[in-house]
């Protein structure tokens, strides 16, 4: 059974941005306004979903919306206002201020977003709300995905429980800084804000951030982390306890989008060590995950250590002849790649996924 925070409803339907009946559009409700943290997508054209959130995310939280299947990118020269108009219309439906409404995306890019299809929503996705809506919301923001991803952890106080937990999507255009992804972490814990932002960061940079399926990234990529304030963690014990499990939550969350990589048959972990810095070590492996050449080595079962090097040089790494290259058994679906730089005393963690002729028909066809 799902254990949701404290002070969240969700709410999940088909409005009609999708050709099939499936969800694709979702409502977080934060009962007493949440403490809001976002981290975005570095892309330079960002969707107006994201611009609008950016401008928002300062503010205490009411409400979050999502919709999947259409991208709220670089459609029209309205789009702005017409992402303004719904967040809008739904703190009204609120009773809230249009600045306590965050607004994410996901979809195919170019299309206008029919603001009246949503905003005609919004009566039956309120009067939908609750604490076991949490699978209809985790439908409502997937697109290429096959599962939805869903995780949770606690933390044990005094007297109660303090809950995180967490939604994502993501299976395609999978880079670091926050990937093609739309990630809502939940938690009733809190702790003072520039602390709660250290740790959440700490968190996406050990996650999020460690995962690529393609190496592309996106114009909508964000990840909204919310805290509804329901406990206030204040011994050393407590907060330590949360970092753990806010990271555990965000890992968990992260290697599911890889597992569910666009065509992916092979879920592949590139454990770095030896490097001069942990900058170095992270290049490493993001160089190693993103080489189509070893995705496609992997694939194939074939071990060519060749491929490791040459992703190694082409990320300004000179390494010795002979450094220790170790690979598990490249038939099964889960792999380890273990590579030695030998310059230092620096480790870093990748995650990432084979290259199939599965990903190219998917995305030879996505339109």
């Amino acid at each position: 059974m799902i254990k949701t925070p404290a002070g969240f409803l969700f709410s999940g339907l088909h409005c009609g941005l999708k050709k099939t009946n499936k969800n694709d559009l979702g409502l977080i409700y934060c009962g007493s306004d949440a403490e809001a943290l976002g981290f975005f997508t570095k892309n330079k054209n960002v969707s107006y979903s994201v611009t609008l959130s950016k401008k928002n995310i300062s503010n205490s939280i009411k409400a979050v919306v999502a919709n999947s299947g259409n991208a709220n990118c670089f459609s029209h020269k309205t789009g702005l206002a017409d992402t303004e108009a719904i967040t809008a219309k739904l703190a009204e439906a609120l009773s809230t201020d249009k600045k306590n409404i965050l607004i994410a995306s996901t979809g195919i890019i170019g299309k206008k977003l029919p603001k009246e299809k949503i905003i005609a929503a919004f009566p039956k996705l309120i009067a939908e709300m609750g604490k076991d809506k949490a699978e209809s919301f985790s439908q409502s923001i997937l697109t290429t995905d096959t599962v939805k991803k869903i995780s949770y952890g606690e933390i044990k106080l005094k007297s109660t429980t303090a809950k995180i937990m967490g939604f994502a999507k993501g299976a395609g255009m999978i880079a670091p800084n926050v990937a093609t992804m739309l990630v809502f972490i939940l938690t009733d814990a809190i702790v003072e804000k520039s602390l709660f932002k250290k740790i959440a960061k700490e968190a996406i940079d050990e996650s999020f951030n460690c995962i690529t399926v393609d190496g592309c990234m996106s114009t909508n990529d964000t990840v909204f982390v919310l805290s509804s304030r329901k406990n206030i963690l204040r011994s050393a014990t407590q907060i330590r306890e949360f970092s753990k499990e806010l990271k555990r939550v965000c890992l968990d969350l992260a290697t599911m989008m890889v597992k569910d990589g666009e065509g992916a048959s092979k879920f592949i972990k590139i454990a770095i060590k030896g490097a001069k810095t942990k900058e170095e070590a992270r290049r490493a492996g993001l160089y190693i995950a993103n080489s189509n050449l070893f995705k496609c080595a992997v694939y194939g079962a074939n071990p060519n250590w060749g491929r490791v090097i040459a992703a190694l040089g082409h990320a300004g790494i000179a390494v010795a002849e002979g450094i220790p290259i170790k690979m598990s058994d490249l038939t099964r679906k889960d792999i380890t790649i273990d590579v030695n730089l030998k310059r230092g005393a620096f480790a870093q963690t990748i995650y990432t996924s084979d290259l199939t002729p599965e990903y190219i028909k998917i995305n030879a066809e996505y339109s």
